[in-house]
């Protein structure tokens, strides 16, 4: 059984990569994305991956790779919205992710 504090570290490493895509949002949608927009996105998006099972050893990876996708897609793609790039990041973990 995998202990307490690492499951605290994967929890905080899912949590500094969603503050990441939040960042990456304010860069490259500067004229679309206000603060709170971006703050919204980081906690939502958080918060949808805490109800995934994101924190286990088996996801963690996943989740913060699938949000690195999501980064790239938004600056690959600047036709991409900010909704279809969360959506992207959804779609991927719940496909990739290991169910509990």
């Amino acid at each position: 059984m995998a202990s307490k504090g690492s499951e605290l570290e994967r929890r905080s490493k899912v949590a500094e990569a969603c503050l990441d895509f939040g960042g990456h949002l304010l860069r490259v949608r500067t004229s679309s994305i206000t603060p709170e927009d971006a703050q919204a996105a980081v906690r939502d998006l958080f918060e949808w991956l805490e109800s995934k099972d994101a924190f286990t050893e088996a996801n963690s990876g996943i989740a913060i790779h699938a949000i690195g996708f999501g980064e790239q897609l938004l600056e690959a793609r600047k036709t991409v919205s900010v909704t279809e790039a969360i959506e992207a990041i959804q779609e991927l973990y719940a496909e990739l992710s290991i169910e509990a």
